[in-house]
């Protein structure tokens, strides 16, 4: 656990962010750009226990702050590049703070866990269409800018929104809300729904298609699978059958068409 002093110190900056709870909007904190850059200082210095990170994770303030400002204050160019930062730091996948190998020892393994828990809770929270929509402009307002003229900030600003999608489509679903909320879609597929709603899947799409962000091609290919992870094998390969044949029958139907329009054609030079 960080020292009291520190875990104050911590608290103490995330209240400086802003306030969530005086009205329906969030209210901006004087310091909120300043004490973001401080938050992402204490993660750089986290020690190996990642106890800050799980401070903030206890705090859930990707939730309660984070998002939030996005949502509300993501015309702030300056504002929005720190929080944008901070989000792609706090939802760094469990197993790269773990050197991609899953701790043997059981108070570790307990530590890993409860950052997958809050991992979860952010999971959650980021089924925010508003949200999705503010990184949607600004990663097409990126991309609008041929690639040779693009500034090496704005370069990185549009690497951070597509790690950030594909760190939260990482993040593991939690089985225990998966069984009591089995009739509900789950927060992976919820998400991916938002993703495609805010227009960001066609974005992604765009991105694919275009050779000049072929640096971006390895990262699409992330974000592809991971939004099929969680998907039953079979049921795609049914999916997919079902609609080859309606286009099947969609195409023999045209075909009929034009036909029969032939045949009408030719009787009219009989008759």
């Amino acid at each position: 656990m960080p020292s009291a002093l520190i875990s104050a110190e911590i608290t103490s900056t995330c209240n400086a962010l802003g306030d969530a709870n005086k009205s329906t909007k969030y209210i901006l904190g004087p310091h909120c750009k300043e004490s973001a850059k401080d938050l992402i200082k204490y993660l750089r210095r986290d020690d190996e226990t990642n106890s800050i990170r799980r401070q903030l994770g206890d705090t859930n303030i990707v939730h309660t702050d984070l998002i939030p400002i996005i949502v509300y204050f993501g015309d702030n160019e300056e504002l929005f590049d720190v929080i944008l930062r901070l989000l792609v730091n706090l939802t760094t996948p469990a197993m790269i703070l773990y050197n991609e190998e899953l701790p043997a020892d059981k108070v570790e393994r307990q530590l890993y866990q409860q950052i997958i828990s809050h991992l979860q809770k952010y999971k959650v929270a980021f089924a925010n269409e508003a949200f999705w929509k503010i990184l949607r402009t600004k990663l097409t307002s990126i991309l609008n800018i041929a690639h040779g003229e693009r500034t090496e900030e704005k370069g990185l600003i549009a690497e951070r929104i597509i790690i950030l999608i594909r760190n939260v489509l990482q993040i593991p679903t939690d089985p225990e809300t998966e069984l009591c909320c089995h009739d509900n879609p789950n927060a992976h597929d919820t998400v991916v729904y938002v993703l495609n709603q805010a227009g960001m899947l066609d974005i992604l799409i765009y991105i694919a298609m275009t050779p000049d962000e072929g640096h971006y091609y390895l990262h699409l290919l992330e974000i592809m699978m991971l939004m099929l992870k969680e998907q039953d094998p079979e049921s795609l390969a049914k999916s997919d059958r079902t609609r080859t044949c309606t286009e099947k029958q969609k195409d023999e139907n045209e075909l009929k068409r034009i036909r029969d329009r032939e045949v009408k054609e030719k009787r009219k030079w009989i008759d």
